[in-house]
């Protein structure tokens, strides 16, 4: 009687613990699923934004945003460029169609491209023409003209590129201790911050302000 009680009392207490033991596991996995809908919810919340009226999502390292039914990317939301002085009057149609030129291009050149090149006709890199011979013109180095050489009593841009004034669409990057975007005619002026200055450039070409 001793043995079968024994035995009896054994199976008594594995069925005990299998039943704990079943219970742990159902509630860690409870636990582990709330956790992981918890943090998802946290890193949904994250990684989307909303400024201006509009919703920013980040993704693949850019902020993501739909725009009068395109989607533009961004490397800096709104408020982070808002300190930047831009005093121009462009609008995406007037690049609508036509050929866009870039003097002294840099890795702002990208940004530029990754959200207006669909609207472009094409681009290509320019040189600023230089007014009356002067080495400087309204204020700027000869170096913001890019690559324009004397050659006697005419400048041409090295490597067989076009010059062209004002009267096209041109980007100019220009180098500076402050950060500040202007437009004078057709020309868009990037000084400082080539990328931070895109992106305050492209938010007022878009209307997001």
């Amino acid at each position: 009687m001793r043995r079968i009680k024994s035995v009896v009392d054994k199976e008594s207490v594995q069925r005990r613990n299998s039943m704990i033991m079943g219970v742990v596991m159902v509630g860690i996995l409870v636990f582990a699923s709330l956790g992981y809908s918890l943090m998802s919810a946290d890193g949904e919340d994250e990684n989307v934004v909303r400024e201006l009226g509009f919703d920013f999502v980040r993704d693949g390292g850019l902020w993501k945003v739909e725009i009068a039914g395109g989607i533009f990317g961004f490397q800096y939301l709104p408020s982070e460029v808002d300190d930047i002085d831009v005093n121009l009057t462009k609008e995406l149609g007037e690049y609508s169609g036509e050929v866009l030129y870039f003097v002294n291009p840099n890795e702002g050149v990208g940004e530029v491209l990754n959200n207006l090149g669909r609207y472009i006709l094409r681009y290509q890199e320019s040189c600023l023409q230089q007014d009356s011979g002067e080495s400087r013109v309204g204020g700027r180095g000869s170096d913001d003209l890019g690559n324009l050489t004397s050659k006697g009593s005419e400048y041409v841009c090295e490597g067989d590129l076009p010059v062209k004034d004002c009267s096209s669409n041109l980007i100019i990057f220009e180098s500076g201790n402050e950060t500040r975007v202007y437009g004078d005619g057709g020309c868009v002026h990037i000084v400082g911050d080539s990328i931070r200055g895109v992106d305050a450039f492209l938010y007022e070409v878009l209307n997001v302000k």
